[in-house]
C-alpha cells in the first residue's frame, strides 16, 4: 500500500467555492482504478487543504499522477503552494502477545 498525502492552498475563490472546489478534486480522483480509500480534511487555522489516498499498489499511484485528472489540479491557478508525497505503509500483523510471561 501507498499513502499519498497532498497539501495545498486555494486562491481566488470564496471559502464556499474552495470547499466545493476541493470536494470535487476528491471525489474525481476516486475514479482512479487501485484506489483503496481517500479523505479530505481542511485545516482551519491555516486555510489550508490535505488530501489523503491510499493506493494499493505503486504502479496504480504511478498512473494516477500521469493522469488529465492529476495534470489540471497540479497546473490549476486556484492551486498554490502545492505538496505531493507518498510512502509505504507497513503491513500491520495482528498476532497475539504476551507480555511478562517466560518464554
Amino acid at each position: 500500500m501507498h499513502i499519498q498525502t497532498i497539501t495545498f492552498d486555494v486562491t481566488g475563490m470564496s471559502e464556499t467555492q474552495a470547499h466545493w472546489y476541493v470536494e470535487s478534486l476528491r471525489l474525481g480522483f476516486g475514479e482512479f482504478d487501485g484506489l483503496a480509500a481517500y479523505a479530505r480534511v481542511r485545516i482551519p487555522s491555516s486555510g489550508r487543504y490535505v488530501i489523503f489516498c491510499t493506493w494499493e499498489s505503486r504502479k496504480a499511484l504511478r498512473a494516477f499522477r500521469h493522469s488529465e485528472t492529476y495534470a489540471r489540479f497540479v497546473l490549476s491557478p486556484h492551486v498554490v503552494n502545492l505538496r505531493d508525497r507518498d510512502e509505504i505503509a507497513e503491513a500491520v500483523v495482528d498476532e497475539p502477545q504476551t507480555i511478562g510471561a517466560a518464554a
